[in-house]
């Protein structure tokens, strides 16, 4: 069943006796909470995932919830436990959901090394995945938001998982959004349905946009690698597509990469055969259509 089947009153039962399970592609998560703004902000971004909730095998427990007794009352706030570890400083409760959407990032980045993971937003077109491969600011989760938006799958706007057979692994998530980001999908999608606001975070205003129902459909589905695109948008800049060797697509990767020290030579090797396997590209833009259109065009080109 997913999420959405479940009256709010089930929900709020089953994650306050973590007997809640959130299964998204992969993964399973035991998800536990006693703060109502996460709950409703949780529904809205999750409705359309698998979930059950009679409890059930699970490869995440996370918890969030306030740091104290205490703390559910009186200057609330809330905090993420992953197994009863808690890796971060506790935020406002107005944060909550922001706080498990990296939380859960961190998890899977600190621990899922069965996969090659890269810091890359990922979408397929055509049977094509695509890694948009950048560091925080370049607009990849902007550009990932707006492909997802015109009909592109989305895999994640996070994280690429390359697996043992060079498949890239889809794990759907809402796209998380900030600041001036916000407002551009917001007027050309005015229909995304952004979930809960948090305004004065370390990163500014962050707010996501659910993930299509449809990639959500396709999370166990696995595609190829065929293109690597290291986007960057600056203002008012026209538009260049330039070719990137695989060498050097390779270095920058690995300056991306949560794993690829940990995993020794399977890294090494499973990087060599990405780079090998795929044409980079470098993507410099001002517009979003002029970039969907070219990121287009690339994919058309490989089919």
């Amino acid at each position: 069943m997913r999420l959405e089947n479940f009256t709010a009153g089930e929900i709020s039962s089953a994650v306050r006796c973590g007997e809640l399970r959130l299964h998204i592609g992969r993964f399973t998560l035991k998800i536990s909470s006693f703060l109502p703004e996460f709950e409703a902000a949780f529904r809205q971004l999750y409705a359309h995932y698998p979930s059950s909730i009679n409890g059930g095998a699970y490869d995440y427990d996370i918890d969030m919830s306030p740091p104290t007794f205490f703390r559910r009352w009186f200057h609330r706030n809330s905090l993420f436990r992953l197994s009863g570890d808690a890796p971060f400083l506790p935020m406002e409760v107005g944060h909550a959901l922001a706080l498990f959407e990296w939380g859960l990032n961190w998890a899977i980045g600190t621990y899922a090394h069965n996969f090659l993971i890269l810091h890359s937003a990922v979408v397929e077109l055509q049977g094509c995945g695509v890694l948009l491969a950048a560091t925080s600011g370049s607009g990849k989760s902007t550009l990932a938001a707006e492909l997802s938006l015109q009909g592109w799958r989305l895999l994640s706007d996070e994280l690429a998982l390359i697996d043992s057979d060079l498949r890239l692994v889809p794990c759907a998530r809402p796209i998380s959004l900030k600041n001036q980001s916000i407002e551009v999908i917001r007027a050309r999608h005015p229909a995304a349905g952004f979930g809960q606001f948090a305004r004065d975070t370390h990163k500014g205003t962050i707010a996501h946009i659910p993930a299509p129902k449809s990639s959500v459909d396709r999370n166990l589905e696995t595609c190829p690698p065929r293109l690597i695109v290291f986007p960057k948008w600056t203002a008012y800049a026209a538009l260049r597509v330039e070719p990137v060797g695989s060498g050097q697509a390779a270095l920058r990767l690995i300056d991306q990469s949560f794993n690829y020290p940990l995993l020794g030579q399977r890294g090494f090797e499973r990087m060599a055969d990405l780079v090998e396997s795929t044409e980079a590209w470098e993507l410099e833009y001002s517009s979003l259509d002029e970039a969907r259109d070219a990121l287009a065009q690339l994919v058309s080109e490989r089919g």
